[in-house]
């Protein structure tokens, strides 16, 4: 048995996992799932960013450290232009990394347009960038976001992905599918800290190498206020023979989760 686990660990480092070696245990290289729950992140902060500035009254920035402050910080202008029943609503986080209020950085414009049907059980959101950037990696495209309510009662957005995200040593990822998010607690309250999450969907991701990744969620994914990662949920991904199942934990907010293949469990560390 202990030759088994040996000749896996080396296996698994030579195909598709780097080694670190300030970590005891192997974790994922970039090209891989790493950068899955890397662009899972930005998806999930840019529809937080817009769903907040597509409201009536929207939260102003440079209030993140309060209970009840903003998603957004003081390095962030809003600028709203009104044409008709329409709106353009422009979010200018500077040139310069600016520091959402869950940790990550981000730079340039999201483009926000949409209307004033703000009692609508059903409202469509337009988004694009300008120059925008989301720990340093360039995001690209123009996305629809459809808010409507759940069969709990929740207020829900579904996201049409279609994202191309590019780093700084220039590797390309696209993404097409979609992504659900209910808001499923702390919506009632002005309080941003309670503010809970679940996030369904599938979407199929191409790597730098033209690898195919297909995601499912299979246990819904719990999101949080101010963790700048999933907190618990499972997912699968299925890139040839069997899926990997990567297993967020139990609701602490940390950067912590499992990877199982072919049945064997190794941690996995979520970075940024």
């Amino acid at each position: 048995m202990k030759s088994k686990i040996v000749m896996f660990a080396i296996f698994s480092c030579f195909l598709f996992i780097r080694c670190d070696k300030e970590e005891s245990n192997p974790i994922v290289s970039g090209l891989d799932i790493e950068s899955d729950t890397k662009i899972d992140a930005i998806a999930d902060d840019i529809l937080q960013i817009v769903e907040s500035q597509s409201n009536e009254v929207v939260a102003s920035a440079g209030r993140s450290n309060s209970n009840s402050g903003s998603f957004l910080t003081n390095c962030a202008t809003v600028n709203t232009v009104v044409d008709g029943n329409s709106r353009t609503r422009t979010v200018d986080f500077g040139t310069t990394n600016c520091t959402l209020a869950n940790g990550n950085l981000v730079r340039g414009k999201i483009i926000i347009t949409f209307t004033n049907d703000f009692d609508a059980l059903t409202r469509t959101i337009n988004y694009s960038f300008e120059n925008f950037y989301h720990n340093d990696r360039r995001v690209e495209g123009s996305r629809t976001v459809v808010k409507t309510i759940s069969q709990n009662g929740n207020p829900k957005a579904t996201i049409n992905l279609n994202m191309t995200v590019t780093y700084a040593n220039g590797s390309v990822f696209t993404r097409v599918g979609e992504r659900v998010r209910e808001f499923t607690e702390g919506y009632t309250t002005t309080v941003l800290t309670d503010n809970v999450f679940s996030i369904t969907g599938n979407w199929k991701t191409t790597l730098p190498s033209g690898t195919l990744h297909t995601t499912t969620i299979t246990k819904p994914l719990i999101a949080k206020w101010g963790c700048p990662n999933i907190v618990s949920g499972t997912i699968s991904i299925v890139r040839t023979g069997n899926p990997w199942i990567l297993d967020y934990g139990n609701g602490d907010c940390d950067n912590k989760a499992t990877l199982t293949i072919n049945g064997e469990t190794q941690n996995f560390i979520l970075r940024n």
